[in-house]
């Protein structure tokens, strides 16, 4: 994706990250509007390299994830059950600067900024980065 996106392309032919963007914009509860959420997250492009929104269980062992099979349960009545977003950036300043924009804009989840190295590595499976991870969850 580049810095333009287009709701309107054909499934086919739009990005991974397209087709998230489409997900979270066409998501609402309570504090969360998604059509002004991915508004403000495409007015700042600059700020991110990828963004998602989740909902994320605990790991299937034997057993299925508690709570994590909610968005499977919701997909029949057309509801993307997620409440966190998830923001790659490419630094910290960057981080910091849609953290600020997210408050100031009144998104109405709680923001944070994670900088923890070793907890960015393992959650990105990678090391030796400068990317800094932006959280905002929902209730």
């Amino acid at each position: 994706m580049g810095d333009h996106f287009d709701a309107s392309l054909p499934l086919g032919e739009a990005t991974v990250q397209d087709v998230q963007l489409e997900l979270i914009r066409r998501s609402s509860f309570n504090a969360f509007n998604g059509e002004r959420v991915v508004a403000s997250l495409l007015a700042h492009r600059s700020l991110w390299q990828a963004v998602l929104m989740d909902r994320l269980g605990l790991p299937p062992t034997v057993r299925l994830p508690a709570a994590g099979l909610i968005k499977l349960r919701d997909l029949r009545h057309n509801i993307w059950n997620v409440d966190t977003l998830y923001v790659l950036t490419a630094d910290e300043p960057s981080a910091r600067e849609l953290a600020g924009i997210c408050e100031s804009e009144d998104w109405g989840g709680e923001v944070w900024v994670h900088t923890d190295r070793e907890d960015i590595d393992s959650a990105l499976g990678i090391g030796r980065t400068k990317q800094v991870v932006l959280t905002v969850w929902w209730d």
